[in-house]
């Protein structure tokens, strides 16, 4: 039912101009805009919305005074999330000219199902943008430099966990190639800070090539390595190497052999089974 406006305006009526009944009506129609008002502020201050994406949200700049990128995929919901971080592999359009590398993309995130499953689980999923460009088999390539990367990535993601409810105690890293190796880097430099690494494809190991002992006595993150069927056979035997110096440290590890598909590439049908080993291991 509508009302005049002279009924719910007490300064251009006074109740001695209004009935019994107006006056009753126009009291619950002003209870009922000030609930209406109570809801909307608490649901903007309390809630997500569902598959929010998020372009540097937050302003993040790194120790050579560049300012860094990144996106946030937020799940939908209420209360603290689990955070996942993706790291892809080297990149760059040149491989189409080798061979041996004409379809190797790199493992974007889109690329991965990542987006996807992270959102129908209600994990929150953060890129981080790789910043510097190098050469890599004579080719222009974006990749993961460790020693110019880690500082502004570590920077992203204490602005993410500052600003956004994640769950501290449940924070993983995931990369593929390149990506997984700094993502082994990332997790040694703050070995209490993570609770599982995922490595595709690559292991913990120096620019020269060696498998690198961790960097604190385990148990501390747990650690999913894998690689593909018919995957590069160096970095099978990272991966085995790495896998087996982690474990004589003390850390929770698991080897996953002859994943698909067929050569290097993110494992997307296994990102279920990722998911739970990370849980299942993790600190």
């Amino acid at each position: 039912m509508a009302y005049p406006a002279s009924i719910l305006d007490r300064s251009n009526a006074s109740e001695a101009f209004l009935s019994k009944p107006e006056r009753k009506a126009a009291a619950i129609v002003l209870l009922g805009a000030a609930l209406a008002l109570t809801v909307s502020v608490a649901g903007c201050r309390g809630s997500r919305s569902v598959g929010q994406v998020l372009e540097t949200p937050y302003a993040v700049t790194d120790d050579s005074g560049n300012a860094r990128e990144y996106r946030l995929f937020l799940p939908g919901g209420k209360g603290r999330v689990p955070l996942m971080l993706y790291f892809h592999g080297v990149i760059s359009p040149e491989f189409m000219r080798i061979p041996s590398l004409k379809n190797y993309s790199g493992s974007p995130v889109e690329e991965t199902g990542l987006i996807a499953f992270c959102r129908e689980r209600g994990i929150a999923l953060l890129v981080p943008k790789a910043r510097y460009e190098y050469t890599f088999l004579k080719c222009r390539s974006t990749g993961w430099l460790t020693e110019k990367e880690i500082d502004g990535v570590e920077k992203i993601i204490d602005t993410v966990v500052e600003h956004y409810p994640v769950d501290r105690a449940r924070i993983y890293l995931a990369g593929i190639s390149a990506g997984a190796v700094f993502s082994h880097y990332l997790a040694n430099r703050r070995p209490r800070f993570y609770s599982a690494v995922l490595s595709h494809s690559q292991a913990y190991v120096s620019p020269k090539g060696v498998a690198l002992q961790p960097s604190e006595k385990g148990p501390r993150f747990g650690v999913v390595f894998c690689y593909n069927i018919g995957d590069y056979r160096n970095l099978i035997a990272f991966c085995e190497e790495s896998e087996r110096i982690y474990r004589e440290d003390g850390y929770r590890t698991t080897l996953l052999r002859d994943l698909p598909p067929r050569g290097h590439a993110w494992s997307s049908s296994n990102n279920a089974l990722f998911w739970k080993l990370l849980r299942s291991l993790g600190q």
